[in-house]
Protein backbone atom coordinates (compact mmCIF):
# COMPACT_ATOMS: atom_id res chain seq x y z
CA UNK A 1 0.00 0.00 0.00
CA UNK A 2 1.08 3.48 -0.98
CA UNK A 3 0.04 6.13 0.86
CA UNK A 4 0.07 9.72 -0.92
CA UNK A 5 -0.76 13.16 0.33
CA UNK A 6 -3.75 14.94 -0.98
CA UNK A 7 -7.03 14.31 -3.16
CA UNK A 8 -7.33 11.71 -6.12
CA UNK A 9 -6.17 13.94 -8.29
CA UNK A 10 -3.08 14.89 -6.42
CA UNK A 11 -2.65 10.85 -6.43
CA UNK A 12 -3.13 10.32 -10.04
CA UNK A 13 -0.52 13.27 -10.70
CA UNK A 14 1.86 11.99 -8.21
CA UNK A 15 1.59 8.48 -9.55
CA UNK A 16 2.52 9.23 -12.97
CA UNK A 17 5.15 11.80 -12.41
CA UNK A 18 7.26 8.81 -10.13
CA UNK A 19 6.35 6.30 -13.17
CA UNK A 20 7.95 9.01 -15.78
CA UNK A 21 10.65 9.32 -13.59
CA UNK A 22 11.10 5.30 -13.55
CA UNK A 23 10.48 4.96 -17.26
CA UNK A 24 13.29 7.60 -17.75
CA UNK A 25 15.70 6.01 -15.86
CA UNK A 26 14.62 2.54 -17.61
CA UNK A 27 15.55 3.79 -20.56
CA UNK A 28 19.50 5.23 -19.56
CA UNK A 29 20.15 1.99 -18.05
CA UNK A 30 19.13 0.10 -21.14
CA UNK A 31 21.07 1.99 -23.77
CA UNK A 32 23.94 1.43 -20.93
CA UNK A 33 22.84 -2.52 -20.96
CA UNK A 34 23.15 -2.77 -24.93
CA UNK A 35 26.38 -1.03 -24.74
CA UNK A 36 27.61 -3.81 -22.12
CA UNK A 37 26.26 -6.48 -24.01
CA UNK A 38 28.15 -5.29 -26.80
CA UNK A 39 31.30 -5.05 -25.40
CA UNK A 40 30.46 -8.37 -23.75
CA UNK A 41 30.03 -10.32 -27.42
CA UNK A 42 32.89 -8.74 -28.96
CA UNK A 43 35.73 -9.87 -26.34
CA UNK A 44 34.00 -12.63 -24.46
CA UNK A 45 36.02 -15.42 -25.94
CA UNK A 46 39.57 -13.14 -26.48
CA UNK A 47 42.11 -12.51 -23.99
CA UNK A 48 39.99 -9.84 -22.25
CA UNK A 49 38.22 -12.54 -19.66
CA UNK A 50 38.31 -10.23 -16.72
CA UNK A 51 36.94 -6.95 -18.12
CA UNK A 52 34.27 -9.29 -19.79
CA UNK A 53 33.75 -10.22 -16.71
CA UNK A 54 33.57 -7.37 -14.80
CA UNK A 55 30.94 -6.28 -17.48
CA UNK A 56 28.69 -8.96 -16.67
CA UNK A 57 28.54 -7.97 -13.02
CA UNK A 58 27.77 -4.04 -14.21
CA UNK A 59 24.55 -5.70 -16.43
CA UNK A 60 23.18 -7.83 -13.27
CA UNK A 61 23.50 -4.12 -11.43
CA UNK A 62 21.94 -2.28 -14.19
CA UNK A 63 18.73 -4.28 -15.06
CA UNK A 64 15.76 -2.29 -15.07
CA UNK A 65 13.10 -1.53 -12.41
CA UNK A 66 9.98 -3.70 -13.56
CA UNK A 67 6.84 -1.41 -13.69
CA UNK A 68 3.76 -2.93 -12.28
CA UNK A 69 0.46 -2.26 -14.67
CA UNK A 70 -1.00 0.50 -13.44
CA UNK A 71 -4.45 0.07 -11.88
CA UNK A 72 -5.69 3.40 -13.07
CA UNK A 73 -7.25 2.64 -16.54
CA UNK A 74 -8.96 5.87 -18.19
CA UNK A 75 -11.84 4.32 -20.98
CA UNK A 76 -12.01 6.28 -23.91
CA UNK A 77 -15.57 8.25 -24.56
CA UNK A 78 -16.26 10.20 -27.02
CA UNK A 79 -19.85 10.88 -28.69
CA UNK A 80 -20.05 11.45 -32.41
CA UNK A 81 -23.32 12.90 -34.74
CA UNK A 82 -24.10 11.13 -38.23
CA UNK A 83 -25.78 14.98 -38.72
CA UNK A 84 -26.69 17.55 -36.77
CA UNK A 85 -30.36 18.22 -35.72
CA UNK A 86 -32.20 21.17 -36.53
CA UNK A 87 -32.02 24.35 -34.72
CA UNK A 88 -34.50 23.55 -32.24
CA UNK A 89 -34.23 20.13 -31.46
CA UNK A 90 -36.99 20.15 -28.53
CA UNK A 91 -40.38 21.91 -27.47
CA UNK A 92 -42.37 21.19 -24.78
CA UNK A 93 -45.71 23.32 -23.87
CA UNK A 94 -48.04 22.47 -20.85
CA UNK A 95 -46.60 19.23 -20.25
CA UNK A 96 -48.07 17.23 -16.90
CA UNK A 97 -48.25 14.06 -15.41
CA UNK A 98 -49.66 12.58 -12.42
CA UNK A 99 -49.91 9.36 -10.71
CA UNK A 100 -53.60 9.33 -8.98
CA UNK A 101 -53.28 12.07 -6.66
CA UNK A 102 -49.56 13.02 -6.75
CA UNK A 103 -48.69 15.56 -9.55
CA UNK A 104 -45.03 15.33 -10.59
CA UNK A 105 -45.30 17.54 -13.76
CA UNK A 106 -47.80 20.82 -13.53
CA UNK A 107 -48.15 22.53 -16.52
CA UNK A 108 -44.04 22.67 -17.93
CA UNK A 109 -43.17 24.77 -21.24
CA UNK A 110 -39.48 24.98 -22.27
CA UNK A 111 -37.64 25.57 -25.73
CA UNK A 112 -34.45 23.89 -26.11
CA UNK A 113 -31.73 25.14 -28.34
CA UNK A 114 -29.09 23.09 -30.27
CA UNK A 115 -26.24 22.26 -28.65
CA UNK A 116 -27.27 23.29 -24.85
CA UNK A 117 -26.66 21.02 -22.06
CA UNK A 118 -29.44 20.75 -19.72
CA UNK A 119 -29.37 19.26 -16.04
CA UNK A 120 -32.04 17.96 -13.87
CA UNK A 121 -31.88 18.55 -10.07
CA UNK A 122 -34.12 18.21 -7.33
CA UNK A 123 -34.79 15.34 -4.60
CA UNK A 124 -35.43 11.86 -5.17
CA UNK A 125 -38.82 11.18 -6.66
CA UNK A 126 -39.17 14.75 -7.47
CA UNK A 127 -40.31 13.71 -11.37
CA UNK A 128 -36.83 13.70 -12.99
CA UNK A 129 -37.01 10.01 -14.51
CA UNK A 130 -40.57 10.27 -15.26
CA UNK A 131 -40.08 13.38 -17.42
CA UNK A 132 -37.21 11.77 -19.64
CA UNK A 133 -39.25 8.80 -19.75
CA UNK A 134 -41.86 10.77 -20.92
CA UNK A 135 -40.01 12.37 -23.65
CA UNK A 136 -38.16 9.21 -24.87
CA UNK A 137 -41.63 7.53 -25.46
CA UNK A 138 -42.42 10.02 -27.19
CA UNK A 139 -39.71 10.13 -29.52
CA UNK A 140 -39.30 6.48 -29.93
CA UNK A 141 -42.14 4.56 -28.24
CA UNK A 142 -39.73 1.63 -26.89
CA UNK A 143 -39.58 3.07 -23.07
CA UNK A 144 -42.07 0.19 -21.11
CA UNK A 145 -42.43 -0.34 -17.08
CA UNK A 146 -44.73 -2.72 -15.93
CA UNK A 147 -46.07 -0.46 -13.20
CA UNK A 148 -46.01 3.02 -14.80
CA UNK A 149 -47.08 4.42 -18.16
CA UNK A 150 -45.06 6.96 -19.02
CA UNK A 151 -47.09 9.01 -21.73
CA UNK A 152 -48.23 12.69 -20.82
CA UNK A 153 -51.35 13.00 -19.83
CA UNK A 154 -51.54 16.10 -20.88
CA UNK A 155 -49.06 18.77 -22.95
CA UNK A 156 -47.39 18.48 -26.15
CA UNK A 157 -44.12 17.30 -27.09
CA UNK A 158 -42.64 18.19 -30.39
CA UNK A 159 -38.88 16.42 -31.20
CA UNK A 160 -37.43 18.66 -34.05
CA UNK A 161 -35.96 18.44 -37.33
CA UNK A 162 -33.57 15.04 -37.99
CA UNK A 163 -33.41 14.57 -33.94
CA UNK A 164 -31.79 11.25 -33.31
CA UNK A 165 -32.09 10.37 -29.39
CA UNK A 166 -29.49 8.16 -27.39
CA UNK A 167 -31.30 7.53 -24.13
CA UNK A 168 -29.46 6.04 -21.49
CA UNK A 169 -31.81 4.46 -18.86
CA UNK A 170 -31.46 4.85 -14.82
CA UNK A 171 -32.11 0.94 -14.98
CA UNK A 172 -29.93 0.35 -18.17
CA UNK A 173 -29.08 -3.28 -17.00
CA UNK A 174 -32.42 -4.31 -17.43
CA UNK A 175 -32.30 -2.63 -21.74
CA UNK A 176 -29.22 -4.62 -22.12
CA UNK A 177 -30.94 -9.01 -23.98
CA UNK A 178 -29.98 -11.45 -21.73
CA UNK A 179 -28.39 -14.92 -23.25
CA UNK A 180 -26.41 -13.20 -25.74
CA UNK A 181 -22.80 -11.58 -25.56
CA UNK A 182 -21.78 -8.06 -25.17
CA UNK A 183 -20.00 -7.73 -28.86
CA UNK A 184 -23.30 -9.87 -30.28
CA UNK A 185 -25.54 -7.56 -28.31
CA UNK A 186 -23.77 -4.25 -29.68
CA UNK A 187 -23.61 -5.52 -33.57
CA UNK A 188 -27.76 -5.37 -33.20
CA UNK A 189 -27.42 -1.58 -33.26
CA UNK A 190 -25.31 -1.94 -36.68
CA UNK A 191 -25.43 -4.71 -38.96
CA UNK A 192 -23.13 -2.82 -40.92
CA UNK A 193 -20.54 -2.45 -38.09
CA UNK A 194 -17.22 -4.52 -39.24
CA UNK A 195 -15.90 -7.16 -36.32
CA UNK A 196 -12.84 -5.01 -35.71
CA UNK A 197 -14.94 -1.55 -35.16
CA UNK A 198 -17.11 -3.08 -32.59
CA UNK A 199 -13.88 -4.44 -30.78
CA UNK A 200 -12.66 -1.28 -31.24
CA UNK A 201 -15.31 0.42 -29.29
CA UNK A 202 -15.25 -2.28 -26.97
CA UNK A 203 -11.54 -1.59 -26.10
CA UNK A 204 -12.03 1.81 -25.80
CA UNK A 205 -14.86 1.16 -22.97
CA UNK A 206 -11.82 -1.40 -21.45
CA UNK A 207 -13.34 -4.29 -22.48
CA UNK A 208 -10.08 -6.25 -23.93
CA UNK A 209 -10.08 -9.25 -25.86
CA UNK A 210 -12.34 -11.81 -24.87
CA UNK A 211 -14.17 -9.72 -22.68
CA UNK A 212 -16.32 -8.99 -25.93
CA UNK A 213 -17.21 -12.28 -25.13
CA UNK A 214 -18.63 -11.83 -22.14
CA UNK A 215 -22.19 -13.43 -21.72
CA UNK A 216 -24.56 -9.76 -21.04
CA UNK A 217 -26.06 -11.89 -17.69
CA UNK A 218 -23.01 -11.93 -16.35
CA UNK A 219 -22.01 -8.09 -17.00
CA UNK A 220 -21.15 -6.39 -13.75
CA UNK A 221 -23.19 -2.79 -13.28
CA UNK A 222 -20.31 -1.16 -14.68
CA UNK A 223 -19.59 -3.48 -17.52
CA UNK A 224 -23.29 -2.74 -18.22
CA UNK A 225 -22.89 1.01 -18.36
CA UNK A 226 -19.83 0.84 -19.98
CA UNK A 227 -21.65 -1.63 -22.81
CA UNK A 228 -24.15 1.79 -22.85
CA UNK A 229 -22.02 3.82 -23.81
CA UNK A 230 -20.37 1.79 -26.83
CA UNK A 231 -23.94 1.63 -28.29
CA UNK A 232 -24.38 5.38 -27.84
CA UNK A 233 -21.04 6.14 -29.86
CA UNK A 234 -21.69 3.19 -32.52
CA UNK A 235 -25.58 5.41 -33.09
CA UNK A 236 -23.87 8.56 -33.15
CA UNK A 237 -27.01 10.39 -31.89
CA UNK A 238 -27.36 14.36 -31.58
CA UNK A 239 -29.67 14.54 -28.50
CA UNK A 240 -28.63 12.53 -25.51
CA UNK A 241 -30.95 11.96 -22.59
CA UNK A 242 -28.43 10.24 -19.67
CA UNK A 243 -30.67 9.73 -16.73
CA UNK A 244 -27.58 8.98 -13.47
CA UNK A 245 -25.19 7.37 -16.03
CA UNK A 246 -22.50 7.85 -13.33
CA UNK A 247 -23.76 5.17 -10.78
CA UNK A 248 -22.26 2.46 -11.30
CA UNK A 249 -18.98 4.21 -12.58
CA UNK A 250 -15.29 4.62 -11.07
CA UNK A 251 -13.65 7.79 -10.86
CA UNK A 252 -12.12 7.20 -13.94
CA UNK A 253 -15.00 6.47 -16.41
CA UNK A 254 -16.66 9.36 -14.46
CA UNK A 255 -14.19 11.31 -15.31
CA UNK A 256 -13.66 10.04 -19.32
CA UNK A 257 -17.42 11.22 -19.53
CA UNK A 258 -17.11 14.61 -17.99
CA UNK A 259 -14.57 15.57 -20.89
CA UNK A 260 -16.71 13.85 -23.52
CA UNK A 261 -20.24 15.91 -22.34
CA UNK A 262 -18.28 19.07 -22.67
CA UNK A 263 -16.94 18.38 -26.30
CA UNK A 264 -20.30 16.76 -27.62
CA UNK A 265 -21.57 19.10 -29.88
CA UNK A 266 -24.86 18.20 -29.77
CA UNK A 267 -27.73 18.56 -26.99
CA UNK A 268 -27.89 17.04 -23.93
CA UNK A 269 -30.64 16.59 -20.47
CA UNK A 270 -29.05 14.86 -18.10
CA UNK A 271 -29.57 13.72 -14.41
CA UNK A 272 -26.80 13.54 -12.06
CA UNK A 273 -26.24 13.78 -8.44
CA UNK A 274 -22.72 14.44 -9.44
CA UNK A 275 -21.79 17.99 -9.05
CA UNK A 276 -18.67 18.31 -10.71
CA UNK A 277 -19.86 17.10 -13.84
CA UNK A 278 -22.87 19.79 -13.61
CA UNK A 279 -20.60 22.30 -12.69
CA UNK A 280 -18.24 21.43 -15.90
CA UNK A 281 -21.11 20.48 -18.17
CA UNK A 282 -24.83 21.46 -17.56
CA UNK A 283 -25.29 25.30 -19.27
CA UNK A 284 -29.03 25.31 -18.15
CA UNK A 285 -30.58 24.14 -15.05
CA UNK A 286 -34.33 22.31 -14.80
CA UNK A 287 -34.83 22.02 -10.99
CA UNK A 288 -37.69 20.06 -10.00
CA UNK A 289 -39.94 20.87 -7.00
CA UNK A 290 -43.61 19.82 -5.78
CA UNK A 291 -44.45 19.44 -9.23
CA UNK A 292 -43.06 22.50 -10.40
CA UNK A 293 -40.06 22.35 -12.89
CA UNK A 294 -38.01 26.11 -12.12
CA UNK A 295 -36.13 26.52 -15.83
CA UNK A 296 -32.92 28.44 -15.44
CA UNK A 297 -30.83 29.43 -18.45
CA UNK A 298 -27.64 29.57 -17.31
CA UNK A 299 -24.48 27.12 -15.79
CA UNK A 300 -24.85 25.75 -12.01
CA UNK A 301 -22.24 27.96 -10.86
CA UNK A 302 -25.06 31.22 -11.62
CA UNK A 303 -28.32 29.09 -10.66
CA UNK A 304 -26.25 28.42 -7.06
CA UNK A 305 -25.77 32.10 -6.46
CA UNK A 306 -29.53 32.81 -7.68
CA UNK A 307 -30.82 30.03 -5.37
CA UNK A 308 -28.64 31.37 -2.14
CA UNK A 309 -30.35 34.96 -3.40
CA UNK A 310 -33.76 33.62 -3.38
CA UNK A 311 -33.50 32.01 0.04
CA UNK A 312 -31.99 35.14 1.52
Amino acid sequence: MIAYTGGYDDMVLAKTQVRSTIEAGNAQREKKIAQLNEFIARFSAGTRSSQVMSRKKEVERLQTSELARSNIQRPYIRFDMKRPSGRHPLEVKGLAKSYDELTVIDGFTASVSRGEKIALMGRNGAGKTTLLKSLVRSATGFIEDADRHFDVDTGIVVWGHEVAVGYFAQDHSDSITRGTTAIEWLHEFDPQASQEELRGLLGQMLFSGQDALKPTDALSGGEAARLIFCRLMLQKPNFLVLDEPTNHLDLESINALNIALQKYAGTVVLVTHDHDLIEEVATRIWHFEGGRIEDFKGPYEEYEAYAQEKAS
